[in-house]
């Protein structure tokens, strides 16, 4: 059984890849907190109503062998933007505020653990759907 065809855990596993692509840029800001000219980045948030239409988009179906079938468009939701606020630009050229860094990881520990849980409840609720949670 391949969890993949459920649309929620789906979107788990987005809002879990999102989080951890996050976490990822977040550190490599921290980690250039005193290099010069370094300018933080940050992953644009997950838009709920986007992914839902992605979902619920109908699919075109193929009813001819010359029909072209199109091929699905790489997403690019988890590239990672300078983000730039010139009042906090250090004189040495560098943007990280500390401060701020470390509230987006607070942040998205938040929403990677809180995508954790609904994956274990929802496995938990197939168990006991199918009757193996006993």
């Amino acid at each position: 059984m391949d969890l993949q065809n459920f649309t929620l855990f789906g979107m788990i596993k987005d809002q879990m890849s999102w989080a951890s692509k996050r976490q990822q840029v977040l550190s490599r800001n921290l980690a250039n907190s005193d290099t010069p000219r370094f300018l933080p980045s940050d992953i644009k948030p997950l838009d709920f109503k986007k992914t839902i239409a992605d979902v619920t988009m109908p699919q075109v179906a193929v009813t001819d062998p010359n029909h072209l079938a199109g091929t699905p468009v790489a997403s690019s939701r988890l590239r990672a933007e300078k983000v730039r606020s010139p009042e906090e630009i250090k004189p040495d050229g560098n943007g990280v505020t500390l401060e701020d860094q470390v509230m987006k990881v607070g942040e998205t520990k938040g929403k990677f653990d809180m995508a954790a849980n609904l994956y274990q409840k929802h496995i938990t609720l197939l168990k006991l759907a199918t009757g193996g949670g006993r």
